[in-house]
């Protein structure tokens, strides 16, 4: 599986999508920080009050790109190739079917699962670093919080890999990469989004269950692919 994998990321020109990722984190930084030093001290009331809120908005808005940027990804290693047929001349290898297609998901979750890690440390590192010169928000970094952070990012990492996936069954359908995109967004607008504080990521139950679906989704959806005609 794991040969497999890299293959893939070789295919795939790996660079690509670590320029990809470091795009996405520079971008991310830039919605936070314009948050930090625009918004929030214009504002009659405070858009940040602790190190807590701080940290959940980065892991919110990774959590939203990296869905997305997800779907971009199944799009080119599944999504095309069983448009365009390119598959058919992969599923000629003398290797199952079933891993090739699970090796590629694999990759997706991996990759999405981590470069959510990364992110909210980078970040996160990079907020306390600015916020402890600039002084806006009157907090301070504590074991507790930091352990209360990193289980709870540990969680919502793994929810958004395995919701990442679910765009795959809608777009599998009729091989289309406009609806696997468009469902990620959709995704996102409904599990993500926050709505006057609230957001239904905020009950953990709902993004790892949704990460567990989309797991047993896309396993159930390929579960068969030895034996059909692509």
């Amino acid at each position: 599986m794991l040969h497999l994998i890299k293959l893939e990321l070789k295919k795939g020109k790996m660079i690509s999508y670590v320029w990809g990722s470091l795009i996405a984190y520079a971008l991310i930084a830039a919605f936070f920080f314009l948050m930090y030093f625009v918004e929030a001290p214009s504002g009659d009331e405070p858009v940040f009050t602790s190190y807590g809120d701080m940290f959940s908005l980065v892991d919110t808005i990774g959590r939203a790109t990296f869905i997305v940027y997800a779907s971009v990804m199944l799009s080119k290693l599944i999504i095309s190739e069983f448009r365009d047929k390119t598959m058919t001349l992969m599923f000629a290898y003398p290797i199952s079917r079933k891993k090739i297609i699970f090796a590629k998901l694999a990759m997706v979750f991996s990759w999405t699962f981590v470069n959510l890690i990364i992110l909210n440390v980078l970040l996160g590192a990079l907020v306390v670093a600015v916020n402890t010169n600039v002084g806006y928000v009157d907090d301070v970094v504590t074991t507790e919080l930091l352990q209360k952070q990193g289980l709870n990012v540990l969680m919502q990492s793994f929810g958004a890999a395995g919701m990442s996936l679910l765009p795959l069954a809608f777009g599998m359908r009729s091989k289309s990469v406009a609806t696997t995109v468009v469902s990620s967004i959709l995704i996102v607008a409904v599990v993500v989004s926050n709505s006057n504080g609230f957001s239904l990521s905020q009950i953990i139950a709902v993004p790892l269950s949704l990460g567990i679906l989309g797991i047993l989704l896309t396993y159930f959806s390929f579960r068969k692919v030895d034996y059909v005609d692509v």
